[in-house]
């Protein structure tokens, strides 16, 4: 039997790993979370990149440092800070563009964890509970990943320029007062010692949203197909996509795929069912979706309802080529109830 492909943690050189742990250490001695919440965001610009680097902790559940990377990242802290979405939520694991470290016990490492702490023989903090440094890489649409060398040394960075930070907070929180939401302050590109807050440069970071999905077209043979089927009048179908929650692992690193379904809304019979990897979009997916569901029922929706803008922009050329209106609602009842159904199953298996 034929060896599956599956993916495999990226290479480290040894040296940047003991270095990144000693950093991590550092953190854990310190205790940043013992002074420091949400609202202490630091800012910092190098070479590589825009991040902003928030201390986890506070709440006394998850300790450890993550720094938020390119806009995507950005958008999604701040529209954290604001409250849009409890951090518990599943679109913490989805959206997030970041790196971290966060100490957990032994038995949460990964194997590949443990091969790198026995490879540079390193001790954990000596304090109870026994807690390890767990790297982290998030990219939207994949599952939370080993960090790659690049991450690596960005997470180096940011741990150490953290570790000032912090240590400059506990001495005087006072600069964190009466500041406009969305400004952070920014690690001085130059750093003149004895480092200080005064140093620290305060700039807006405005939320950027995501691109939208670009309008999806039907190839002429697929549209020829479909529109010798019947229009059925009165028709409406609901149509969605989202992340599901069974991960797939393949090369280079696991990804959750796009689920798109269209169910019949008066009977919430499920007509059609479509997934899709990273490099497709939720648009594309979903009008894959849709075609399939044409096919199978030998007719086309006299309406479609979307609770998706995005969805509902990128989907307006297949529409209109189908025959359909198109209706954006605020919720798809038949839909969301499918979705619970299918949540609740995969988690008993």
């Amino acid at each position: 039997m034929a060896k599956r492909n599956l993916p495999t943690a990226p290479i480290v050189a040894l040296e940047l790993w003991q270095q990144l742990y000693q950093a991590a250490a550092d953190l854990q001695l310190l205790a940043p979370w013992q002074w420091m919440d949400d609202t202490h965001v630091l800012g910092i610009n190098s070479p590589q990149g825009v991040r902003l680097v928030s201390v986890m902790g506070s709440l006394g559940e998850v300790f450890g440092l993550v720094s938020y990377r390119r806009n995507t990242g950005a958008n999604f802290i701040i529209r954290l800070l604001r409250g849009e979405f409890p951090p518990e939520t599943l679109d913490a694991v989805y959206y997030q563009d970041a790196v971290l470290v966060d100490f957990v016990p032994r038995n949460e490492l990964r194997a590949g964890d443990r091969r790198i702490i026995q490879e540079i023989g390193f001790c954990p903090v000596n304090r109870k509970p026994r807690l390890f440094p767990k790297f982290s890489s998030f990219i939207p649409g994949y599952v939370p990943w080993f960090i790659d060398e690049s991450e690596a040394r960005l997470l180096l960075e940011d741990l150490q320029k953290a570790l000032r930070f912090a240590q400059l907070v506990r001495a005087q929180p006072k600069p964190f007062k009466a500041r406009e939401s969305g400004q952070f302050p920014f690690y001085p590109e130059r750093v003149s010692e004895p480092l200080s807050l005064g140093q620290f440069e305060w700039h807006l970071v405005s939320p950027v949203p995501p691109p939208a999905d670009p309008p999806v077209t039907l190839d002429p043979t697929d549209l020829a197909a479909l529109l010798q089927t019947h229009r059925m009048e009165d028709s409406a179908w609901e149509l969605t996509a989202f992340y599901s929650k069974s991960s797939i692992g393949e090369p280079p690193r696991p990804y959750w795929p796009k689920l798109a379904l269209s169910i019949d809304a008066p009977t919430g019979i499920v007509l059609g069912f479509q997934l899709g990897d990273p490099q497709q979009t939720m648009a594309t997916v979903a009008a894959e979706c849709l075609k399939k569901a044409v096919m199978a029922c030998g007719g086309r929706p006299a309406a479609i309802r979307l609770d998706s803008v995005n969805l509902f922009r990128a989907l307006g050329p297949v529409a209109k080529a189908l025959e359909a209106k198109l209706l954006q609602v605020k919720s798809l009842p038949m839909a969301e109830e499918v979705r619970r159904s299918l949540e609740a199953y995969n988690s008993k298996l």
